[in-house]
């Protein structure tokens, strides 16, 4: 398109708005531009328009430019609006909306326009835009506007939209363009667009729904005009669409008001003679008058004839200005009367001559048919009140004064109604009942349903009585009174039965529902009616499983008999009481004591109360103080001390077998006697301890413990034992209840003791004597060996050289006895100490293997060394100890292998500290196997499994002990598993630790 076609675009639009507009400077006030229709709707030139200011136009000469400024400055997207009127020429008032927007143009120091734009009341108004040749400011309007303006071809193509469309429906212009006017449109109103005549029209408007980008649709009036070629052909369509979302919504709400209120609109214009009805008018009216007539009488003549003069007298004072309502009746072609209450306002000139009629009509049909039944119910009420033996009253809300009083008021209270109304309803009612009555008026004045409220009259002879009162809360319908309607009834009877009754349920409850047993009630089949929570408890039934339920499934089967044969005799009357058996629901048994109680009503058995107790945990008791007592007894008469309870005089209360047997008495014959004279004890001059002067009496009468080592007791024969004895006070919750004296016969323990002194003394000799010859053979053996090395030096012949060689091996053998004898002894008599310095493991059991490797190597034995990852390369310990073990455990494994292999390893099972290692090693062999009921034999001292073993390989049978004995030094344990014929694996555990960093141990 190109400038010039656009200002005419502009142009166009601007002149043939269906609303009129006008452009108003705000620096000085005077008017810029105005179309044709501003001048129409007010019926002036445009010429004497631009020459006014704004205070000169009638429409707008309320019209604050400063004020209008300061309020659309502050909110610069906001407008303002007003509704406004004036008096055309021919003296009808013309009604008109007036929308106020603010203009700010993008250039700095550009001054700001105010645009105005006028519509007719009844006609959606529509914000038009000025054609000025400035094209920042026709942006600016396009931009500022709250209407959409849209230009598009023919067939609904769009062409160009306004950018208010991206603040209105979220969409950008380019996302509209190009597009179908339809695409945008809900899909009813899209089909209607494609029926001839309503995608546009010159002639009047169409109120649609246009969708949202985010999806919800708003309302949209919107105007059209056609502009045309000059042949007269269409060549653009431009529209401009107003947001009415809200006026919809109204005229919704407004409509939808009226049909639920009953309330008709209508508009009669007398300078035209049209009366306008609306669409709730009609459908009062049975649709028998139409939309728009030019006079009354079709209305007129469905008034009933009754009415009908009244009302045309009425219609007549209106025509002359009056302003009155009036209630009428109408007959609609089916019959049916309907009530009509009509009102209205009439609008004058300033000449006082009447030009227009505003009104509304209410179907109140069923509002006089209430009102009918209201009064039909008020003589009703007046008759029921009159003679009813209940004391009727209406008081009101603020004090509760009585308004009304029923004349019973004078049987029930002494009062006659005169002395009552006018005076408070609380002055009549007992001091205590007032507050909860107060607070029961309170309720009901809030509107809450409350069930009757009971409470104290004070008769007039100053008595007490008893009212049961309804009340409730009424409104009149100008709501200028406020009551409550009060009808009490006298129930001073009822209420002493009342509380007798309560007093015995309470009685009942109490022993029914807070009794410590199970409580329950049953008819004559056996069925349960009430329970309480203990028999829940007790049987784990729920109380609706209960009730209704035969007892018979929760007693056991065994006992069943015997419970049918008492509840058949507590029928007749007869209470019972038994033991039996139930099963919990669970399924596990309990123990209960029960008591049936035959119910009388009118001297006749009508159902059995039962009373039941769980006495599993009493009978659970006794069998354990049965059993403890059993136990007590076989502990008692089974341990080989002597045991004598005493009271607190000293006096023998029991005495176990043992006891009397130590003191040669029967049990029964001591029981009763002073202990001095069971328990005999002599002083060490010989004689015996009597009464007092006896220890065992001074520490049982006071109380206090007493320890005896090492004493003489005489028998009941006369002779005497070695004992000792101690005494301990028995208290029994604080309180002292005698003494136990415990005593045993030390004269074999002390032969014992002789002996095993004099074992280890002689173990003790035998020992150093190992020792010491020990070392007297090694000096003399190693001089044998010396000696034997010095003669192998010599010219040997062969047969010499053999004969040094086996003198040489046994004196070897013979010494190796020698120190395994010496370390022996050594590790017995604890002289045997360890050294604390750095291992190097793997040289340790490299060396170990080069010892072993030709011997292993002789017998065709595959031997191997394996060091885990785990160990460190050096440890702290003692290395020849560990050494000589190990050399123990591969010398062993290789005299007793004969084909296969022997392994050696060593892994760090675990860190027990920063430094601190456990490592375990294994000697692993192929060998002959070890019984598994010989293995407890090995690390026992010169022990040989079998004599032919010791024939065929020798030895001491010390390698292992000394070993076992070894490790267990270090801190460590050996150990071994065997199968015959199949292998040997012995492994030990010793604690250890890596060097410090600064390489110490």
């Amino acid at each position: 398109m190109t400038h010039a076609a656009e200002d005419w675009v502009w142009e166009q639009m601007f002149n043939k708005l269906p609303l009129g507009a006008i452009l108003i400077s705000a620096v000085d006030e005077q008017v810029v531009k105005v179309n044709d229709r501003f001048c129409e709707l007010i019926e002036s030139e445009r010429s004497a328009l631009l020459q006014r200011k704004p205070s000169e136009i009638q429409v707008l000469s309320d019209l604050s430019i400063n004020q209008t400024l300061l309020s659309l400055t502050n909110d610069r997207t906001s407008r303002l609006k007003k509704d406004s009127f004036f008096i055309r020429q021919d003296g009808s008032r013309f009604s008109v909306s007036v929308d106020i927007s603010l203009l700010e143009h993008p250039s700095p120091g550009e001054a700001p326009w105010i645009l105005c734009c006028l519509g007719q009341e009844t006609v959606q108004k529509v914000t038009s835009l000025p054609v000025i040749k400035n094209d920042e400011l026709l942006a600016l309007i396009f931009k500022s506007g709250q209407d959409l303006i849209s230009i598009s071809s023919e067939d609904g193509i769009i062409e160009y939209i306004s950018p208010s469309a991206t603040d209105i429906l979220g969409y950008t212009q380019e996302e509209m363009t190009g597009k179908h006017r339809a695409a945008f449109y809900h899909e009813v109103d899209s089909e209607q667009m494609k029926e001839p005549g309503k995608l546009f029209s010159d002639d009047h408007s169409f109120i649609r729904r246009i969708r949202h980008k985010n999806g919800h649709y708003l309302w949209f009036e919107t105007s059209f005009q056609l502009i045309r070629g000059t042949k007269g052909e269409i060549s653009k369509v431009l529209a401009i669409a107003r947001n009415i979302t809200k006026r919809k919504i109204d005229e919704d709400t407004l409509a939808q008001a009226q049909r639920i209120a009953k309330i008709g609109s209508w508009r009669w214009d007398l300078i035209t003679h049209t009366l306008t009805y609306s669409e709730e008018m009609r459908r009062i009216y049975g649709y028998q008058i139409s939309t728009i007539e030019s006079n009354h009488d079709s209305l007129l003549a469905m008034v009933i004839p009754e009415d009908r003069e009244r009302v045309e007298s009425i219609v007549r004072k209106a025509l002359v200005g009056t302003a009155d309502e009036v209630i009428y009746r109408i007959k609609l072609h089916d019959g049916h009367i309907r009530t009509i209450r009509a009102q209205w306002e009439v609008s004058v000139t300033n000449d006082g001559r009447p030009i227009e009629m505003v009104g509304m009509a209410q179907d109140i049909t069923e509002q006089v048919l209430i009102e009918q039944q209201s009064l039909d119910n008020e003589n009703k009420y007046k008759l029921i009140t009159e003679n009813s033996l209940d004391f009727i009253s209406r008081s009101t809300i603020e004090c509760s004064t009585f308004l009304y009083c029923s004349p019973s008021c004078y049987s029930l209270l002494g009062y006659r109604p005169e002395e009552m109304v006018g005076t408070s309803a609380f002055d009549y009612v007992y001091a205590e009942d007032i507050p909860s009555l107060q607070e029961y008026f309170s309720s009901c004045l809030v509107g809450k349903l409350l069930t009757p409220i009971t409470f104290r009259y004070i008769h007039k002879d100053g008595r007490h009585i008893w009212f049961e009162v309804n009340c409730k809360y009424i409104s009149t319908q100008d709501n200028q009174r406020n009551e409550i309607i009060s009808i009490a009834r006298d129930i001073s009877e009822r209420k002493m039965m009342e509380f007798k009754l309560k007093e015995n349920e309470q009685r009942y409850r109490s022993l029914f529902e807070y009794n410590p047993s199970a409580v329950y009630s049953m008819n004559l089949d056996g069925d349960y009616l009430t329970a309480n929570h203990n028999l829940q408890e007790l049987t784990g039934y729920t109380l609706d499983e209960l009730v209704g339920m035969y007892f018979g499934p929760i007693v056991a089967e065994k006992d069943m008999a015997r419970t049918l044969y008492h509840f058949n005799l507590a029928k007749e009357g007869r209470p019972q009481s038994y033991d039996l058996t139930i099963i919990h629901k669970d399924g596990h048994p309990i123990e209960i004591n029960t008591i049936n109680i035959p119910i009388f009503v009118d001297d006749e058995v009508v159902g059995v109360y039962g009373i039941t107790r769980d006495i599993t945990e009493r009978i659970r008791t006794m069998e354990e103080i049965k059993k403890l007592s059993r136990e007590l007894s076989l502990l008692l008469n089974t341990v080989s001390e002597g045991i004598i309870g005493l009271d607190i005089h000293g006096q023998v209360a029991f005495i176990n077998p043992a006891g009397a047997a130590m003191l040669d008495y029967e049990p029964l014959t001591t029981i009763g006697r002073p202990c001095d004279q069971i328990v005999k004890e002599i002083r060490h001059d010989g004689t015996f301890y009597r009464g007092e002067d006896s220890p065992l009496v001074q520490a049982v009468r006071q109380g206090t413990p007493l320890s005896r080592a090492e004493i003489v007791l005489w028998r009941g024969d006369g002779t005497s034992f070695l004992a000792d004895y101690q005494v301990n006070p028995i208290w029994d919750q604080g309180e002292r209840k005698g003494a136990v004296m415990v005593f045993r016969d030390i004269t074999d323990e002390k032969e014992i003791i002789r002996a095993k002194e004099n074992a280890e003394r002689a173990d003790q000799a035998k020992t150093e004597f190992l020792t010491m010859m020990s070392h007297e053979l090694r000096t003399p053996m190693n001089g044998i060996i010396g000696m034997i090395e010095l003669l192998k030096t010599t010219e040997l012949d062969e047969d010499q050289r053999n004969y040094t060689d086996i003198l040489m091996e046994s004196s070897g053998s013979l010494l190796h006895i020698l120190n395994e004898i010496l370390d022996f002894s050594k590790i017995e008599t604890g002289n045997m100490t360890l050294n604390s310095e750095p291992i190097d493991v793997q040289a340790l059991l490299e060396s170990i293997v080069d010892l072993f490797s030709a011997k292993a190597k002789e017998k065709g034995l595959l031997l191997s060394c394996s060091i885990n990852t785990t160990v460190p390369d050096v440890i702290i310990g003692d290395g020849l100890r560990l050494r000589q073990v190990l050399v123990n455990l591969i010398s062993n494994a290789i005299k007793f292998t004969n084909e296969g292999s022997i392994s050696m390893s060593v892994e760090g099972l675990h860190r027990t500290g920063t430094q601190e290692f456990t490592l375990a090693f294994q000697v692993k062999d192929t060998g002959i196997g070890i019984p598994a009921e010989q293995q407890h034999q090995l690390f026992m001292s010169f022990s040989q499994l079998h004599p032919s073993l010791n024939r065929k390989y020798g030895g001491t049978g010390l390698g292992l002990a000394i070993s076992k004995k070894l490790v267990e030094l270090m801190g460590g344990v050996i150990g071994v598993e065997s199968r015959e014929q199949l292998g040997s694996s012995f492994y030990f555990t010793i604690p250890t630790r890596t060097l410090n960093e600064d390489g110490s141990g």
